[in-house]
């Protein structure tokens, strides 16, 4: 496999990874912990059993066709308009299951705020709505961006639309990092432990440095040795990001990470389609169960989206 087939399929696998842990955990949504383990005591034994996605992918389809064109945050912030009142960037026509602060994000810049002074800024803005749409964003920082400090303004201003807190860019920063690290050759534990040595020398400045405490369990190098008591797989951003770096560090296939990440109930459908971000980027369009990928309801459709997303990276890297 060449350079440019080894970064296609990393591509493809990372965003057809966020459909496919979407549509798997959209099924279990809001279950507890206690119901899943009664209902499916082993993880691996957790079926997918229907394609249908929710607003995780949507906004990543909707982030990733804004970017074909370009970065431009006027752009996704409209694509974000399309999605939530026209019901673009949808399987079924019409949006569902959005966040109240993406919600009222989106109203604000409907009313006429600026895109980056339309998101949450307060401590309860922290939820998992911009980490769940990031990975379009890392990839075209990848591609198109040299340095680190520009890489993560992007990231930061691309999560801002919706969740400008601290705390939520950070998220979306290291998780970027770890995704850079996959794209650039390293195996999942040094990803993850260059990402984070990283991180902490970027956000050691404010207002970033007193949001690390949050972090302290991602940033130890250990995430992956927690007890499985110890993760909750909430909406909360930071949650969300350690529950996801848990299944994906832990198993050794896309199909145990995400299973293993929908097992802990709560917000399945995001912690779903953040960890399959990271499995496939990390293992590639086929590590991915063809059957899955067959399940996706409009698949033709966010096929369309992102091969032109792809291409429009390779040809212009």
């Amino acid at each position: 496999m060449n350079t440019s087939d080894m970064f296609i399929s990393k591509l493809l696998g990372g965003l057809w990874g966020v459909l496919v842990g979407d549509a798997f955990g959209l099924t279990f949504q809001f279950t507890s912990r206690l119901a899943m383990e009664a209902d499916y005591p082993q993880p691996k034994e957790i079926p997918m059993f229907d394609g249908l996605w929710s607003d995780d992918s949507s906004l990543t389809l909707a982030t990733a066709q804004a970017l074909t064109e370009g970065y431009s945050i006027e752009k996704i912030a409209e694509n974000f308009l399309r999605w939530y009142y026209d019901g673009e960037f949808t399987p079924r026509g019409y949006a569902f299951d959005q966040g109240n602060t993406t919600s009222m994000a989106i109203e604000r810049i409907a009313s006429g705020v600026p895109p980056l002074e339309a998101g949450g800024r307060g401590e309860w803005d922290n939820g998992n709505g911009s980490l769940m749409r990031i990975l379009p964003a890392a990839y075209y920082a990848y591609f198109k961006v040299s340095s680190l400090e520009e890489r993560l303004k992007l990231i930061h201003e691309v999560s801002m639309i919706t969740h400008a807190h601290p705390r939520s860019l950070i998220g979306c920063g290291i998780y970027s990092l770890i995704i850079w690290n996959i794209l650039d050759g390293m195996d999942k534990l040094e990803a993850y432990l260059e990402a984070i040595a990283t991180a902490e020398k970027f956000y050691s400045t404010e207002p970033f440095a007193k949001e690390l405490a949050h972090y302290e369990r991602v940033l130890s190098g250990r995430i992956h040795k927690a007890e499985r008591s110890k993760i909750r797989g909430s909406g909360y951003v930071v949650h969300t990001l350690e529950a996801s770096l848990w299944a994906f560090l832990r198993n050794e296939s896309f199909a145990d990470a995400v299973k293993e990440v929908v097992s802990l109930g709560e917000d399945a459908d995001t912690t779903g389609a953040v960890t399959c971000g990271l499995a496939g980027t990390y293992y590639g369009i086929d590590g991915i169960p063809r059957e899955w990928l067959e399940k996706i309801e409009a698949g033709d459709y966010a096929g369309e989206i992102i091969n032109a997303f792809i291409e429009s990276l390779i040809q212009r890297k």
